[in-house]
Parts: C-alpha cells; structure tokens; sequence
C-alpha cells in the first residue's frame, strides 16, 4: 500500500511553483510584488492537493491545467497588456518544462526519488537533494545563459533586410545596426552604409570589381584610375574613414539608384546614403554583411 502525505505534496509543490514563479518574475521583469508570487504558489499546491483526494481525478484534464495555470498568472503577477500576457505565459511555461526536465534528469541519475503524476510532484521519501540540484541547476542557468540568449536576442533585433538597387539591379543582404558608425562622406554629408564586396560584387561594374579582386582598394592611384577611365565615375568616390590604427584609410564608396530597408513587415526607401564596398568580411558567422547607421533607418 503507498502512503501520500497531503502536507509534504502541498510543500513540494508549493516550493517547485515558487520557483518557477520566481524566475518567471526575473526574466519578465514585472513590477508584482513577492507576496503576490506566494500567494500563487499557494494556489498550484492546493490543485495539487485536491488531485490527490477521491472524486477529483476530472480536474486533471487539460482545460482544468490551463485554467490553472492562467489563475496562477493573474494572482501572482501585474498584467497590463496581452503583450506582457502573452510573455509571462510563454516564461512560465517554459520555465516549467525546463525545471521538470531537470528534475527527471538527476532522477535518472540518482536513479531514485521522484515521480510525477497528472502533472503533480510527488517526491518519494522526500530526498530534498533532488529539488536543491534542480532548483541550483536553473538558477544557475538562469544566472549565465540567461544573459547570453538576450544578448543574441537584442542581436537579431539589430539586424536589417536591406535592399541595394544599382544599374537596375538589385541585391538583398542582412545588415547590422552599428550604433556607434558615424561614417559620412566629407563632400555630400551623406552617411555611408559599408557592405562587403563579395556580396555586392554582382552588381558593381566589371572595372570597379577589379579594382577588389586584384587587392588595389588600398592603392590611391590605382582606384583613381580606374574610377576616371569608369563611365559610372559621377557615382563613386572615395571616404576616408579611421579604424583602430589607422587614420588614413579610403573607402571606395558609390551613389545606389535606391536603398529600402524592411521594417516593421514593409520595405521603406531610405534618405541619400553612400555605399561603401570593404574587401572582408564584417561579421565571423555570416550573421550579417553589410553594417548600418541609425540615421539611414526610416
């Protein structure tokens, strides 16, 4: 016969919805205060309890765990939006699978002490080693890969489709939103949009993409040369641009007939801009090609 204290499944429960509560709170950064939190924590034990007493086996269905879990969210947190809704429920969740899957985890490694059952914790024997090295194992993921998925988030959200038309062609790449470019040609004023030259060599004139393929960007003489015998010379000239150790640098750069870039779902034609070809790459991971001002953005 197996026995099931209702008080220890009520503080196991309590204790495991706290946490998840918790991290629930850090991540979304809502302003709930902390008692708010227990008295949700509160609410998911006592469903845990009652599931175990005889004639409730129908709150178990899948209906009764979203109620749950949506009362559970609305007692323990501050909701202002959909939008803030919609991200504590997907935090919560995911938190939960995460700390569930730890759980089962050091169970199969222990090989003894816990069980689930209808989606209730039911801890044989009560091994508190168990929930202290799943509760330590989120927290510490929580602690240092937490901060490493936002910053790739806040990454991607730095990163533009832009569209570069030249010569009735056209060429889509990724750009990253470079805050701290401030390049603009001295002559015109124009912010300059630095695109690698493997990308955009489809489009440049043949003359103009050997200048790149036999290495002479960095030779005055040769891309002046060139750029006077062009009969594209009205749309280059040359930027000069400062990197780490270097204070003299010339950046080939060229008029486009038009530059859009994608934002918020549509494409909008951008102000006079300058592209600037550079003979590297701008990025290791090929996660963008091109590097974009603040100013350039519509």
């Amino acid at each position: 016969m197996e026995y099931r204290f209702l008080d220890v499944i009520w503080l196991d429960n309590l204790l495991v919805n706290f946490i998840v509560l918790w991290i629930t709170w850090k991540l979304s950064r809502n302003i709930s205060p902390m008692w708010r939190l227990w008295c949700s924590a509160c609410i998911g034990a006592a469903y845990a309890v009652v599931l175990i007493l005889p004639g409730f086996a129908l709150l178990s269905c899948l209906p009764c765990k979203i109620l749950l879990s949506l009362a559970m969210l609305a007692a323990g947190f501050r909701i202002r939006s959909l939008r803030e809704f919609l991200k504590l429920f997907g935090y919560f969740y995911g938190i939960t699978f995460l700390l569930g899957g730890a759980a089962f985890g050091f169970y199969y490694f222990f090989g003894t002490g816990i069980q689930v059952s209808d989606g209730i914790f039911l801890i044989r024997d009560f091994p508190v080693k168990l929930l202290v090295f799943s509760t330590v194992f989120v927290i510490l993921l929580y602690r240092w890969l937490w901060p490493y998925l936002r910053f790739q988030i806040n990454r991607r959200q730095l990163v533009y489709q832009v569209e570069i038309t030249f010569d009735k062609q056209s060429i889509i790449m990724n750009a990253f939103l470079d805050t701290g470019n401030e390049l603009t040609d001295p002559i015109s004023g124009c912010p300059v949009m630095v695109v690698e030259f493997d990308l955009i060599r489809p489009i440049l004139p043949f003359e103009i993409q050997k200048i790149f393929l036999y290495g002479r960007e960095e030779h005055l003489e040769d891309m002046t040369r060139v750029m006077a015998e062009s009969a594209w010379i009205s749309r280059f000239c040359l930027v000069p641009y400062r990197t780490l150790g270097r204070t003299d640098g010339l950046l080939l750069a060229f008029r486009p007939d038009q530059i859009r870039v994608l934002t918020d779902g549509r494409w909008v034609e951008a102000s006079d801009t300058l592209i600037g070809i550079r003979n590297r790459k701008l990025s290791v991971s090929d996660e963008y090609h091109a590097l974009i001002q603040p100013q350039i953005i519509p």
